[in-house]
């Protein structure tokens, strides 16, 4: 955090955390997507592991890309391998074990020294810079193993006949069955489940990786899908689906019994009377035409301003610049959290956030002190965390009674104080996290604080203590309540509603039911 009032005894410059950007142009193109989806302080190319107990030496690559965002850690394995002039039959296989099972193969050895030696993974290939945040257990961590392989995309153009390049699916093909014409499942250009006996393994070319990571941006949204692929094309409940845009497209407009989008049957059957599903081509490029999914867009635009909030944090973290206020240690574990559950939070629920904040800075300007918290119903499957956001305007009265390091100490009192405040009122929440910063255009600089709690059982003592602290600084009375409610899809005029213009006239007519859509309920508390 900059600000002019600052005085230079207070910033504890430590090292820069130096993330690669990758070897090759692939790498850097997978580099930089992976930012944008997953933000930075979460997202590290070409991580090396060290052979030698102690660290040091010459490391070897432990994968592509590794992603760690507590609890889900994502592997990427990315080959690019040029195609041959060979039949397809001969050139598929060739390129199939090149492109794919070799890289599979680099994604267990990953998988296996992250569970056995994860104190031994580095940023650099000397081995000097350990890998900064901390794993998640064994036990409690969600892994996801995704190959990325490059090189066939237009060799499949060819051989479908037009369409995006993008490798088709077929839950069929096991194993070494994608490299033996002679198997009955054998179709180029189309990937099943590459180790059966092991965990599912995401295969997805530069076209559909491309797609999925531009459609859930996020760290949930993307690893939501993932777990739900996974679970679909194991279940033989899918015969083929043309390529993954298309199974994206039939995701993203369903919704199961909880209200998540899920591969749930088409048209209100059951599986029963379905048997297994053929997904044609289309459904991708019906659904981005479509006037529900330009307004889902639209709404969206917004939300990136909690992207940005994000980044105005941990841009300082891997800088080594977050400012530690006298009487507070610096530790990056600690202040990674507050964070992590704001990158936690689905794409949806950061427009609905967004919007709350940016209301927030508005009102600011007219007051000296803002208060709103975000907070979702009790019965809502997002209410394990709570959000809350303070603007406090720097005085000018203040300055001479202590400058800008007293109001920054006070402002983090407010910001303690009413996080505890919070999770004793509302006890359903397992934690919340709480952000205060000066309203826009006060002039002479700006900074942000954030703040992390979690619920612990509160004794009468504490209760008391958080009682004459709100009494002091006149807080958590009454509020103002004003009740949210979203729709993920905005509504729009019956003609433009999301359909699926594919198949037979009554397939069509059952398609062109409206979307399936996530909505979202809670309270926004004001004072």
């Amino acid at each position: 955090m900059e600000n002019e009032y600052i005085p230079n005894e207070l910033e504890q410059l430590r090292p820069a955390i130096v993330r690669s950007i990758g070897s090759t142009a692939s790498e850097r193109y997978l580099a930089l997507i992976s930012e944008k989806t997953f933000l930075n302080l979460w997202s590290y190319p070409n991580p090396y592991r060290s052979q030698k107990l102690c660290g040091g030496g010459d490391g070897k690559e432990l994968c592509d890309l590794l992603v760690v965002c507590d609890p889900h850690i994502i592997v990427f394995s990315e080959k690019d391998i040029s195609w041959t002039d060979k039949p397809d039959t001969v050139a598929w296989p060739r390129w199939f074990r090149k492109a794919v099972l070799s890289a599979a193969t680099q994604l267990k050895g990953a998988e296996r020294w992250l569970s056995e030696f994860p104190d031994r993974i580095f940023l650099d290939r000397s081995c000097g810079a350990p890998f900064p945040l901390e794993f998640p257990s064994v036990e409690t961590r969600r892994l996801h193993r995704i190959v990325v392989a490059r090189g066939a995309a237009e060799a499949c153009r060819r051989y479908f006949d037009g369409g995006l390049g993008t490798l088709a699916l077929k839950p069929g093909l096991k194993g070494n069955d994608h490299c033996n014409p002679d198997c009955t499942e054998f179709l180029p250009f189309a990937v099943g489940d590459i180790d059966p006996e092991g965990d599912f393994v995401h295969v997805f070319d530069e076209v559909s990786l491309d797609i999925v990571m531009h459609e859930l941006d996020t760290i949930s949204d993307f690893t939501d899908y993932l777990d739900k692929r996974a679970n679909f094309l194991r279940s033989w409940l899918l015969h083929l689906a043309h390529g993954e845009e298309d199974l994206l497209a039939y995701y993203a407009i369903r919704i199961n019994e909880v209200g998540e989008h899920d591969f749930t049957p088409p048209n209100d059957a059951t599986w029963d009377d379905i048997g297994s599903l053929v997904i044609g081509a289309g459904h991708y490029s019906a659904f981005i035409e479509n006037e529900q999914y330009k307004a889902k867009k639209k709404a969206d635009e917004v939300s990136y301003a909690w992207d940005r909030l994000i980044e105005t944090f941990t841009n300082h973290m891997l800088g080594g610049t977050s400012i530690v206020l006298p009487g507070y240690n610096y530790s990056l574990n600690d202040s990674e959290k507050a964070v992590r559950y704001m990158a936690l939070q689905s794409r949806y629920i950061r427009r609905s956030h967004s919007e709350a904040i940016m209301g927030a800075l508005s009102i600011g300007r007219e007051r000296e002190m803002f208060f709103r918290a975000m907070l979702a119903s009790p019965e809502s499957r997002e209410n394990e965390t709570g959000f809350f956001f303070i603007t406090m305007k720097y005085m000018d009265w203040m300055k001479s009674r202590g400058g800008y390091e007293k109001y920054r100490i006070a402002r983090t009192f407010y910001l303690q104080t009413y996080a505890q405040a919070l999770l004793i009122k509302y006890p359903y929440l397992k934690r919340i996290v709480g952000i205060a910063m000066e309203p826009p255009d006060q002039g002479g600089g700006a900074s942000e604080d954030i703040v992390y709690a979690e619920q612990i059982e509160w004794t009468h003592d504490d209760r008391e203590r958080v009682l004459k602290d709100c009494e002091a600084l006149s807080i958590m009375k009454p509020f103002k309540e004003i009740p949210y409610r979203g729709m993920e899809f905005p509504e729009v005029s019956k003609s433009q509603e999301v359909t699926q213009n594919r198949g037979n006239r009554r397939e069509r007519r059952a398609e062109a039911a409206r979307i399936r859509n996530r909505r979202s309920s809670g309270n926004r508390f004001e004072a």
